[in-house]
Parts: structure tokens; sequence; C-alpha cells
């Protein structure tokens, strides 16, 4: 049993089963005062991970006077960042917390030079895992920078001391920028209306999860394009009077014909088509977000 100054880190059902199952050492005779609890490398996460230790030194995780060379290495024109993470920290941290099999999605919100995309990269090669990344940046040099390391060392980096980086780990990834969100409350006031194209963005990813194709975008009819599972439809103008006036109604819902393999997703500020109809012709009604057709202007 464990010294009686220390504290128990299992409970004690959890320690029997533990000695149980002979995985509490006390040490080559037995008498250890302080056990230590045993892990088999094929029963870490991902059956190929790393045991945590509590001290990283500067040849296990490397530093940040490392860090600027190895980017002065990929960028021989220089960079705004003086004090870049270090590669192999990152790279220490997804042995040990990711599954290099399982498709793991490693998210930085402050991605600044690219390191933690970069790691990334840098263990799938190594361990051949499908790890992914979502990489935030607001800062102006998002692209020259941050985008722009990502895009060399998966194309490889002559001049770069690692074997491994020279010849560029392969993969790929898509640069997205982020257009100005939509003000919430002014549209609950009726201030300011999102264009039809832009509230027909929101409304496709907001229902489907999926990315919109504009080139389906059929105004005229009210017409979204299909995702995975529907057909999507957005009655709307960016005008109050005309949201307040026009609903899912009989005749839109029947001009629709009958529906095919999808259901039909029909979005609008109201309607006045009775449920149990809508059911039977494959139609599933979202109102549209905020009310705002409650709101005169």
């Amino acid at each position: 049993m464990p010294n009686r100054n220390r504290v128990w880190a299992y409970s004690l059902e959890r320690h029997q089963e533990n000695e149980k199952n002979k995985l509490v050492w006390w040490g080559e005779d037995g008498t250890a005062r302080v056990p230590s609890y045993k892990r088999y490398k094929h029963k870490l996460r991902g059956g190929g991970g790393t045991v945590p230790s509590t001290w990283w030194t500067r040849e296990l995780a490397g530093d940040t006077d490392e860090a600027k060379k190895e980017l002065n290495s990929i960028f021989l024109e220089g960079t705004p960042l003086q004090t870049p993470k270090p590669t192999a920290l990152i790279q220490r941290i997804l042995q040990i917390a990711t599954d290099h099999e399982a498709g793991d999605i490693v998210l930085d919100s402050f991605a600044g030079s690219g390191t933690t995309g970069h790691a990334v990269l840098a263990q799938n090669a190594e361990d051949g895992g499908n790890r992914r990344f979502i990489l935030v940046e607001q800062e102006a040099y998002a692209e020259t920078l941050t985008a722009e390391r990502i895009r060399r060392v998966i194309a490889g980096v002559p001049g770069a001391k690692d074997e491994a980086l020279q010849r560029g780990y392969g993969g790929s990834f898509t640069m997205l920028r982020l257009g100005p969100g939509l003000d919430h409350e002014q549209i609950l006031r009726g201030e300011s209306l999102p264009s039809y194209g832009e509230l027909a963005r929101y409304v496709f990813f907001t229902l489907t999860g999926e990315q919109i194709d504009d080139t389906q975008i059929d105004e005229t009819r009210s017409y979204l394009g299909q995702s995975s599972r529907y057909e999507v439809y957005l009655i709307y103008q960016p005008d109050i009077a005309f949201l307040m006036r026009t609903a899912l109604t009989y005749d839109w819902a029947k001009a629709l014909g009958q529906p095919g393999t999808k259901a039909r997703l029909v979005v609008a500020s109201h309607k006045l088509v009775e449920s149990e109809l809508l059911r039977e012709w494959r139609i599933e009604f979202c109102q549209l977000p905020f009310e705002i057709y409650r709101f005169r202007a």
C-alpha cells in the first residue's frame, strides 16, 4: 500500500484493478514506497503515441532560437516574427494528444507564422498519420507568411537543415478569407438587411453544414441549390415590406411539383400551409433567422 502521507492517484477500486492486471510496479524488490504505473506503447492513444513526461528539454522540444533559424531557412527574404514556436514542441504535443489514424483536427486560433500547420504536416509525414489542421490568423501577414509557410513546407525547402523538410511533407490545404459578419442586432431592427446572396450562403451552410455552390443560385425561383440531403429554397428580399407579405403559400409549394429523391428545404419569413400537406410533399419549412419579418421599418 502507498505511504500514508501520500494521496491516492486512483480510487481504491481502480488501484485494485490495476494490481490485478499487473499494471502497478513496486520496484525491483517490491518494497518501493511510491509505486509506478505501467504504460504499454500499444495501448497509448492512437497505438503509437508517446508517454508524457513533465520535463521537456531543448533536445526534445526545441527552443525559440532554433525555431527562428528554421523559419529563416524557409523565408530567406526574412519575416516579421522574431519568436515563433518551435516545430518540435508542437510535434511533441501532437504525439501525446492526437491519434495519427483517426483524422484528428488540430485548431490554432492564433496561427502566427503557421508553426502548428507545419508541425501537423511534419508529424503526418513521420508516422503516416492523417491529422488535419485549421489555422486562424487576422494579421496582414496571413497570406504572405502563415499560408506561404504551409505552401513551402508542402513543396519542400531546398535550404532547410532537415532532409524531410528539404523534400517537402506533401499534403494540401485551402485558404479562405472571411467576409464581414452579419450584424444580428441591426438585422433584428430592420436597419441592415443582408443581400440575397449573403443570406443565401449563411442559410445554406447553417442548415446543411455544406458550402453553397454560387453557380446554382437562381433568385428568380428562390432556389439555392442542392446539398447531399436537400434541395434548398430561400424566399427572401432585403425589404421588410416583402418579408411581411411574402410567405410559403399553398400555390408556391404546389408549384415545386412532385418530390424527387431529396426532400425540399424551404426558408421563408412565415408559412400559410398546413404541416400535414408539407410532409406529404416532402417539404421542410424553416423560418428565416431572427424572425425579422416581425419588425416594421
